[in-house]
């Protein structure tokens, strides 16, 4: 009787033990993930402080002047869409395309 309350406690031990490692598992994992996001905030951040500093160090003429050379009139990226050909998916804009865009329209009022 004693070697079954003895196994059974062992058990109940093992299975505690796992599920604790699977608890750090995913605590871990929750952790990982909040630093990946931290860092890809702090980059983009440096990315919109340097839109910044060259859009008041460049003007529109500058621009125009340097690219004389292309055959093709200029337009804004914005403007321009993605046409579709069968069996390609349409392009949707995600939340991570707003947050993507709205440091180039801080960047574009810096001036």
């Amino acid at each position: 009787m004693f070697a079954k309350i003895a196994v059974v406690i062992l058990a109940l031990g093992v299975c505690a033990c796992s599920l604790l490692a699977l608890r750090q598992a995913r605590l871990q994992a929750a952790n990982e993930l909040a630093e990946a996001r931290l860092r890809v905030r702090a980059i983009d951040e440096r990315v919109s402080l340097a839109r910044t500093a060259i859009a008041s160090l460049v003007t529109p003429e500058q621009v125009e002047r340097m690219t004389e050379w292309v055959d093709e009139p200029l337009v804004p990226l914005a403007s321009q869409r993605q046409e579709l050909t069968p069996g390609t998916p349409p392009v949707l804009e995600s939340e991570f395309d707003a947050d993507r865009a709205a440091p180039t329209a801080v960047a574009a009022g810096a001036h």
